[in-house]
């Protein structure tokens, strides 16, 4: 599953994600205290983020965001979670797993037995089994889509990528082991069950109706027996109990929000979350070393005044610019700035349903056309990272090292990123477009990067047919899997560097297809694609889907984000991470000299 990055939507592909930054990497501009100073440390460290948290289950089609992903970094554990480099850790504060078959494809996971939630309450084997519920889509509403007429889930996850491909976690309330079994092989089965995905089983099923007694055996139950009226409440209460009011102006009863990880949920107020350390946390090398973590929704224009101000002790900007760069290093020795390329790419998503404004594929290649790439790569990216490109592929960027390969055997993906006017006005009068193409562009209203760039599309697209009308919203997340909320929509997708982790993006019907794109030889590719172990062969794969997606044009791919962090000197062990795991992949062992 891919996370949702505001003003910078989440995504990526295969491959070691081992792109570096310039700069410190993680550590402070001072000698680390001694042991002997550890009384100097400071009880608080403020992080800024550039939109506030918008659910504590971060599982949700509504609520995929890097953003709750960033708190979930601290309050939540799995069996794995992704370092900076993109790769995959076991966590064995939280347990082991081991596969203990090929064929089928078996996953035997061993939860800690100290392991609890923060109210007390053990992880068992009722919160893995519900995990597996919401996430495997295999429990119908008998309700449909009124525009597809697919019948939807009960539970409305972002992604079944991967647990659709698994049978139901046999087992009993209260155990601590249980093996996840495949029906067919699945590429990423190792990143499954990291942090963020389990969800406290009782307090859903005692919002949903149902007795938390016996481990949890009601909804145990329910889930083994398939009991719709059972579950219906239940799901009802993981998709939206959990949420927050937009822009977080407190948290709701604390009681529901357990943690599973080293902090856990204090309080909010105008978009400030408060964690403090989680007295029930068992574990040890994931333990808390800074008693309290304070994350501040900032807009990005204000986040290097923050910094300045010391109102905030780390910045982690979605959308740097250039100005932002400059006015960090102006700042001098008090803050440390780390600067690269981010696995986070711009792009903008197409409404191509039946009656859109892009069902032509004609007019699609046509807007691709006269998008100014290049312009947007020299004025928003290069400025900040020299190495900074167009990128012409989707499940890959530049500096990967199958980027090149891969784009050389995907001849419609290529191309230096020059806006071609005539080439979309032909494409246009070929598509029977007499008049000028009104398209409605969204964007994050809080972000003037975004601003900036629509307005050079509307510069360039307008002289070649089209009509390009702003739409800023502050709400723009929510409004992606609306139908006709948008015509186009400009956001990002970041990454964990997963083989499978595109596949609901692109496949038809997928959770994350939000412009209704669908291709039976898409489909067919990420079949093979997602049930391919051998990672050898996933490059041919990725080649042919690159050449399809281009093609048809699935969308207009612009360029890999330029990545760049701030923070106080006095903080020690910061690292830029740029995947979507965020900036606070490691924040549990951050300190700060007072």
């Amino acid at each position: 599953m891919r996370n949702k990055r505001t003003m910078t939507l989440a995504a990526l592909s295969i491959g070691a994600l081992m792109l570096s930054a310039c700069g410190s990497a993680g550590g402070t501009a001072e000698t680390p205290a001694s042991e002997g100073a550890a009384e100097n440390l400071a009880t608080t460290i403020n992080i800024a983020i550039s939109q506030a948290p918008t659910g504590y289950n971060g599982n949700t089609a509504a609520t995929n965001s890097v953003y709750n992903g960033y708190v979930d970094n601290l309050t939540s554990s799995g069996f794995a979670a992704f370092t900076a480099a993109g790769e995959l850790e076991p966590n064995e504060d939280f347990g082991t797993y081991e596969k203990v078959s090929d064929d089928p494809l078996t996953i035997k996971y061993t939860i800690n037995d100290d392991a609890v939630w923060s109210d007390g309450v053990p992880i068992d084997y009722d919160d893995a089994l519900l995990t597996w519920a919401a996430l495997s889509g295999t429990h119908p509403s008998g309700e449909k889509d009124p525009e597809t007429g697919a019948e939807s889930d009960l539970f409305l996850a972002a992604s079944t990528n991967g647990f659709a491909q698994t049978k139901m976690i046999e087992g009993e309330p209260g155990d601590k082991e249980f093996e996840l079994v495949f029906d067919e092989p699945y590429a990423d089965w190792e990143a499954l069950l990291t942090g963020g995905v389990f969800m406290p089983a009782h307090i859903a099923a005692e919002q949903g109706g149902l007795s938390t007694e016996g481990d949890g055996a009601a909804l145990v139950d329910a889930i083994q027996n398939d009991d719709t009226a059972a579950l219906k409440p239940v799901a009802d209460f993981w998709n939206t109990g959990w949420d927050y009011e937009p822009e977080l102006p407190a948290l709701p009863d604390t009681a529901l929000l357990p943690s599973s990880g080293p902090y856990k949920l204090d309080n909010a107020t105008n978009g400030t979350l408060t964690l403090v350390k989680n007295d029930k946390y068992w574990g040890e090398e994931h333990a808390g070393k800074t008693d309290t973590i304070v994350f501040k929704t900032i807009v990005d224009e204000e986040a290097v005044q923050a910094l300045q101000n010391g109102d905030v002790d780390v910045i982690d900007p979605s959308s740097p610019s250039v100005d932002t760069k400059t006015a960090l290093e102006q700042i001098g020795d008090t803050v440390t700035v780390d600067a690269g390329t981010s696995l986070t790419f711009s792009h903008v998503d197409l409404d191509q349903r039946p009656g859109a404004v892009f069902e032509d594929v004609k007019v699609r290649q046509a807007f691709n056309a006269c998008m100014p790439r290049a312009d947007m790569v020299d004025k928003f990216v290069t400025p900040i990272d020299p190495e900074g490109t167009v990128m012409n592929l989707r499940e890959y960027q530049p500096g990967q090292p199958d980027y090149e390969t891969v784009l050389e055997g995907a001849p419609a993906a290529q191309g230096d990123g020059t806006a071609d006017i005539e080439g979309a006005k032909k494409l246009l009068t070929e598509a029977g477009k007499a008049e000028p193409v009104k398209v409605s562009l969204m964007y994050a209203s809080t972000s003037q990067l975004r601003a900036d760039m629509v307005a050079l599309i509307k510069d360039s697209c307008d002289k070649a047919g089209f009509e390009i009308v702003p739409q800023p919203e502050a709400e723009w997340s929510a409004k992606l899997s609306q139908p006709g909320a948008w015509d186009a929509v400009l956001f990002g997708w970041s990454g964990s560097g997963l083989v499978a982790s595109g596949q609901s993006i692109y496949v038809s019907g997928g959770e994350q297809n939000f412009g209704g794109y669908a291709d039976p030889e898409v489909d067919r590719l990420w079949s093979e694609i997602a049930t391919t172990t051998d990672a050898d062969k996933v490059p041919a794969l990725k080649t042919e889907l690159e050449q399809r997606l281009a093609e048809t044009q699935y969308n207009v791919v612009l360029y890999a984000n330029a990545d760049i962090i701030g923070y106080s000197s006095k903080l020690e062990g910061v690292e830029l991470n740029p995947t979507q795991t965020g900036i606070t992949w490691n924040a549990y062992s951050w300190t700060k000299q007072s």
